[in-house]
């Protein structure tokens, strides 16, 4: 049964990483093409980020009180909503309303479909390493990205739109997998009346068993910034590689090389673990390597530099997944789970907000190479505080 389950979820997280991965290559450049600046860019993810913010913890505790499937699934359609939005958009605010509809779906998913695979193994009684789940989970969710932002890359090549229809259709086929594949035996079948005082409940005993929790708050705050430094590389990459003369098509195919070196790096994390012995240690070396790609990829000219050192950070990111999520998983209460894990989905998309509102605003008045030279710092200041704090391993 457990070997069903860790399938179930992995090709769920598959079809999912495959359909999303059709716009991968062409988000910013679609944008662009219907009329939108580097700042209005980020400002429309920013919205993102914001309503995620706002989102997380009452979904979240949507799933622990109701149910993760349900949750997931809901999150599945509404997320195909969101996507089918955009393939019709022409307006700024028509894509900061699919924004929020896309960040709606999003928080039904995040949290309670890791939620419903551990608590799931644990019903079952796995008895393997869970993180070798989480390592399998990214490597082939990696795999399917690569197909996705591959036949995304070539559609957007002849229609810059269709991209996202696609990604409609296939999140649509992800809820109805999720209804039809997964079970959930461990969660006590009640009858309950919609009420948001069971939620709010929930949602307040978990953020504090967050904060409470040192070992847990401390990832979670390294996570923050980490976000916040990642997003003018996250927004700005196909404008870099367009300008040093990468087609549509073309930024597909590095974006396959991206997911290729994030599965390396996911594959690295184990064995750097047991080389350094200590999670924090390993967690902090993993962003040492990121933030050296980083500063390079922002300092150096021509293309095959600048690739190199990105993708050597994007492998630096690629190890830290699947790190911090068993990390996590081994310090949190199973009733709780759904919820912490929203919490530190919420804290992260705050400061992916700030982040994207600092690089947008950044690049378009100055430069993206200032951009990406002010992440790189705000990263290299994250680990100087991370490595310093005490209590956390």
């Amino acid at each position: 049964m457990t070997k069903k389950i860790i399938r179930n979820y992995v090709t769920l997280v598959c079809m999912i990483g495959f359909s999303e991965a059709f716009f991968f290559a062409i988000y910013q450049i679609f944008l662009a093409s219907r009329g939108m600046n580097l700042l209005q860019i980020n400002i429309i993810n920013a919205f993102f980020m914001a309503s995620i913010f706002l989102l997380e913890i009452p979904t979240g505790s949507f799933a622990d009180v109701f149910g993760r499937k349900k949750s997931v699934a809901l999150g599945c359609f509404t997320l195909s909503a969101s996507f089918l939005i955009y393939y019709f958009s022409q307006s700024f605010w028509i894509f900061i309303l699919a924004e929020i509809i896309g960040a709606l779906g999003n928080t039904f998913i995040t949290g309670a479909l890791e939620a419903w695979m551990v608590d799931s193994l644990k019903f079952h009684e796995f008895d393997g390493d869970i993180h070798d789940v989480f390592n399998k989970e990214m490597r082939w969710r990696e795999f399917s990205v690569i197909g996705g932002s591959l036949i995304g890359g070539f559609i957007g090549d002849y229609n810059l739109a269709l991209p996202w229809l696609f990604t409609s259709i296939g999140m649509m086929l992800s809820g109805v997998y999720v209804l039809v594949r997964f079970k959930e035996e461990y969660f006590a079948k009640q009858k309950r009346a919609l009420s948001f005082a069971p939620m709010i409940k929930t949602a307040k005993e978990s953020m504090a068993y967050g904060v409470r929790h040192k070992s847990v708050f401390y990832i979670i705050a390294f996570g923050l910034l980490m976000s916040l430094s990642f997003q003018g590389f996250n927004m700005q990459w196909p404008f870099v590689f367009q300008n040093l003369g990468l087609s549509v098509s073309q930024l597909g195919m590095l974006f396959v090389a991206i997911s290729l070196f994030s599965i390396l790096g996911s594959q690295l994390s184990k064995k750097f673990g047991k080389m350094i012995g200590k999670e924090k240690e390993t967690l902090i070396v993993s962003q040492v390597i990121t933030f050296l790609g980083m500063i390079c990829a922002a300092t150096f000219t021509g293309l095959y530099p600048v690739m190199l050192w990105f993708l050597i950070h994007e492998g630096g990111r690629g190890m830290f997944k699947p790190l911090k999520q068993a990390y996590l998983n081994k310090r949190i209460e199973s009733d709780k789970r759904a919820t912490v894990l929203s919490f530190d989905s919420m804290l992260s998309k705050a400061g992916a907000f700030a982040g994207l509102l600092l690089s947008g605003y950044l690049a378009n008045s100055y430069s993206i190479s200032l951009s990406w030279m002010v992440s790189s710092c705000i990263l290299g200041g994250s680990i100087l505080v991370f490595l310093r704090l005490k209590n956390g391993d």
